[in-house]
């Protein structure tokens, strides 16, 4: 449900208006509105430093140290010092990469003494490095000219020359340049760079234990002095500066309290409900169930104001489909038992997120069971009482479990595709009128009749035949109401033009929509394929010595089950959230767009 606004209107007096934004920041009801369409540089400025802010407070977390409370750190100073350690170890660890290839290049030339080398070139020998083939090195040259060779590897020789200033050479070798340093000097270095690094990691430990509070609490003010500024750019001027006015939006079951507030401080204010042009912050409020879901919908978007919510519609189907992709009873214990010792560890704001684990959890379960499968383990091939039944009852009626489970998930996509046409008439009634709602209305009426009709045929036993005259009927008026009455304010033509076309986008969307459901069932078999194979590779390759068959055996179904549950999860995560966003908000007609209600507040 999206909770209703109030528009608010606010004129102060210039000297006041600074302890007015103070007072009406501490009360955190009002949603400012956003006058000015392009950010000031300042307000970019901010927004970058939030930026920084927030991937130092996540570079902190990764390092998963406890923290401890400390007192009298200043967070600012903190963040800088985190900043600046973390782009000195990036520096390091480029020049660390950079020395780990100087070392792999000259590591053939091994260890030599660079004032040896000078001495020699003082003295006018000079000394040439060259590589060549193993097989084209002439042992001739060993006896024309002193040579040593270094090393041999990789299919090269390495070899220096010692020659005079002017003497002639003719080697057929590729001449190197002459290196540096030694590997020797090299690894010293390389060890002492390390050495740096670690010390810059003990320090952002020591940073993310004790310090990580002060940086969050930065954060916080950064945001808020970012808010506080957005807030006197959107400050309308007026009497010659004198007059600030102020727009913003408040829950409607907070405007007595709001009110109250202005009357006391002598506020002259205006409210009023906002119209259909304008599109008033969205704070949504569902009942329990529902609200583990919000978080679900805000990753696609926001209902507009004049919109209804689709969270409390599309949360049940998202249960029910998550578990029809993952469906194995041992993964849906894992998520629901998690979920919980979870959610009396982790922070506030993921404890919805937990309780949507859980609920996902039992959907699992419930499918696990229908399916059969736990742990990969086909119930439906074992003799358990319940499950041998049912294989022996599906056997003699020509079907499977696999053949139930397909025919379901095409149930439930055309629950879901008729449920949301249905959403689409309430929502063109609140946004329209039921003028405009009509050919949908028709389309619902069409499509519930025909399913009606055809359950009344099959369990009824009544040939289709004998209802032919009631299917002439239904198709009749809803096709009046399609093609003709689609919208009563427009010319009748026109409705005819737009009713066929309608009529060719329904026919071919509800068909591709209905294959699409087909997913839940592909993605439910792979899950449980995948624990069947983990299953038998674990058996097959445990071998056959006592004790250490079952470590192996462990060690397998651990490892296999683990990733099945995390791939097969991430598919039952993401195919129904696509089922919700394309095929369910298409045929309910959402349009989204609306921006979430973020009130001017202290956050610290």
């Amino acid at each position: 449900m999206i909770v209703p606004m109030l528009k608010y209107s606010f004129l102060v007096y210039h000297k006041e208006y600074e302890s007015f934004l103070n007072d009406l920041r501490d009360l955190g009801v009002v949603h400012v509105s956003e006058k000015q369409k392009d950010v000031s540089d300042e307000i970019r400025d901010k927004y970058d430093q939030i930026r920084q802010i927030n991937s130092i407070i996540k570079e902190l977390q990764k390092r998963e140290i406890s923290t401890v409370k400390t007192d009298g750190i200043d967070g600012e100073k903190a963040f800088e010092e985190v900043q600046s350690l973390l782009l000195d170890i990036e520096q390091k660890q480029q020049q660390l990469s950079i020395l780990k290839k100087e070392i792999q290049h000259i590591q053939p030339w091994g260890n030599f003494n660079n004032e040896t080398i000078n001495n020699l070139k003082d003295n006018g020998v000079f000394i040439k490095f060259f590589t060549v083939s193993i097989r084209k090195f002439d042992a001739e040259w060993e006896q024309k000219y002193p040579i040593q060779v270094i090393n041999q590897q990789s299919g090269l020789t390495y070899f220096v020359l010692f020659h005079k200033e002017g003497e002639e050479i003719e080697i057929d070798a590729e001449e190197m340049r002459a290196p540096e340093h030694s590997v020797a000097e090299l690894v010293m270095h390389q060890q002492n760079l390390e050495n740096s690094l670690e010390e810059i990691n003990k320090k952002l430990d020591k940073h993310a234990a004790e310090s990580i509070d002060a940086i969050e609490k930065h954060f916080l003010s950064v945001i808020e002095i970012t808010d506080y500024k957005k807030v006197i750019e959107n400050t309308q001027k007026e009497a010659e500066d004198k007059i600030m006015m102020l727009e913003g939006w408040a829950p409607e079951h907070r405007s007595e309290e709001l009110n109250t507030f202005m009357e006391n401080n002598k506020i002259l204010f205006i409210s009023e409900k906002p119209d259909k042009v304008e599109n008033a912050p969205i704070l949504l409020k569902n009942q329990k169930f529902a609200r583990k879901f919000e978080v679900l919908g805000e990753l696609y978007s926001l209902p507009k104001y004049d919109e209804l919510d689709l969270t409390p519609f599309f949360a049940p189907f998202y249960m029910l489909f998550f578990g029809f992709c993952l469906g194995d009873v041992g993964y849906g214990l894992i998520l629901a038992i998690g979920a919980l010792v979870a959610k009396g560890k982790v922070k506030k704001e993921m404890k919805q997120v937990m309780s949507l684990v859980f609920y996902l959890g039992l959907s699992t379960i419930l499918f696990g069971l229908i399916g059969g499968t736990f742990f990969g383990i086909p119930l439906y091939d074992t003799n358990l009482p319940i499950y041998r039944d049912l294989a022996v009852m599906f056997k003699e009626k020509g079907t499977d479990i696999n053949q139930i489970l397909f025919n379901l998930s095409l149930v439930l996509g055309g629950i879901q595709i008729i449920f949301g046409l249905i959403i689409k008439v309430f929502n063109e009634i609140k946004q329209l009128g039921i003028s405009y709602a009509i050919g949908t209305i028709g389309w619902v009426i069409l499509l519930l009749g025909i399913v009606i009709i055809a359950l009344v045929s099959h369990f009824a036993g009544i040939p289709m035949e004998e209802l032919k005259t009631i299917t002439y009927a239904l198709v009749g008026v809803s096709g009046v109401m399609i093609l003709l009455l689609n919208n009563l304010k427009r010319n009748i033509f026109m409705n005819v033009g737009v009713g066929l076309w309608g009529v060719y986008n329904m026919a071919t969307g509800i068909l591709g929509d209905m294959l699409s459901y087909i997913r839940l069932f592909a993605l439910g078999i792979s899950s449980a394929i995948m624990g069947f194979v983990f299953n038998s590779l674990a058996v097959s390759m445990s071998g056959s010595i006592p004790v250490l068959n079952i470590v192996i055996m462990i060690i397998i179904l651990v490892i296999g089950h683990a990733i099945n549950i995390f791939m097969s999860g991430l598919g039952a995560f993401v195919h129904p959230m696509r089922l919700t966003f394309v095929e369910f908000y298409k045929n309910a007609g959402f349009s989204g767009g609306g921006k979430k209600y973020n009130p001017f507040r202290k956050l610290t």
